[in-house]
C-alpha cells in the first residue's frame, strides 16, 4: 500500500492512497419546472492526452449513444465560452422511458490536461423557461489549474 495523500473537497479533507483517484461529479441544483429537477453536473477527467476538444467530444458521444438506447444527438457544434477557451456544445434526446422524453446538453472543455464535462437536462418546455439561464451559468464556467 502506497502513502496517504490528502484529498481536499468542499469543506473537508481526507487522507486516501496514492493508488486511488478523485472521480468526483460536481452538482450545481437549480430549480424544479415541469416536473423536473434542473442540475448541472461538472465531470472533470485528470490526464487526458487529446489536444482536440471536438475529438474529445466525439468519443464521449460515441461512447454515451452506446450506452443510453433511444439516444439521439440533436445537435453539435464547435463555440466557445466567455472567456474564449474553445467548446464543443452538444444537445441530444432521449427516452428513459416509454413515455417520457428528456433532452440533455453537454459542453466538453479541454484544459491544461484535464476534460470537462458540464451536463444539464430539460424538458421541452423546461428549456424554453429555464434554458437561457441554465446557459448564461455554464458558458461563465472557468477552470482553473490544478
Amino acid at each position: 500500500m502506497g502513502s496517504a495523500l490528502s484529498f481536499r473537497g468542499n469543506g473537508f479533507t481526507i487522507n486516501m492512497p496514492e493508488e486511488w483517484q478523485d472521480k468526483t461529479i460536481y452538482t450545481l441544483a437549480g430549480p424544479v419546472e415541469d416536473d423536473i429537477q434542473h442540475n448541472i453536473l461538472i465531470n472533470v477527467e485528470q490526464d487526458v492526452e487529446m489536444d482536440s476538444v471536438s475529438d474529445y467530444a466525439e468519443r464521449q458521444i460515441e461512447s454515451l449513444e452506446s450506452q443510453l438506447h433511444g439516444c439521439r444527438v440533436l445537435k453539435r457544434e464547435e463555440s466557445s465560452l466567455n472567456n474564449g477557451l474553445e467548446a464543443y456544445d452538444v444537445i441530444f434526446r432521449w427516452n428513459p422511458m416509454e413515455d417520457v422524453q428528456y433532452y440533455q446538453k453537454q459542453i466538453y472543455v479541454l484544459f491544461e490536461g484535464a476534460a470537462y464535462t458540464l451536463t444539464t437536462t430539460f424538458t421541452k418546455r423546461s428549456r424554453k423557461i429555464r434554458g437561457p439561464e441554465i446557459d448564461r451559468i455554464m458558458m461563465s464556467f472557468e477552470p482553473e489549474q490544478f
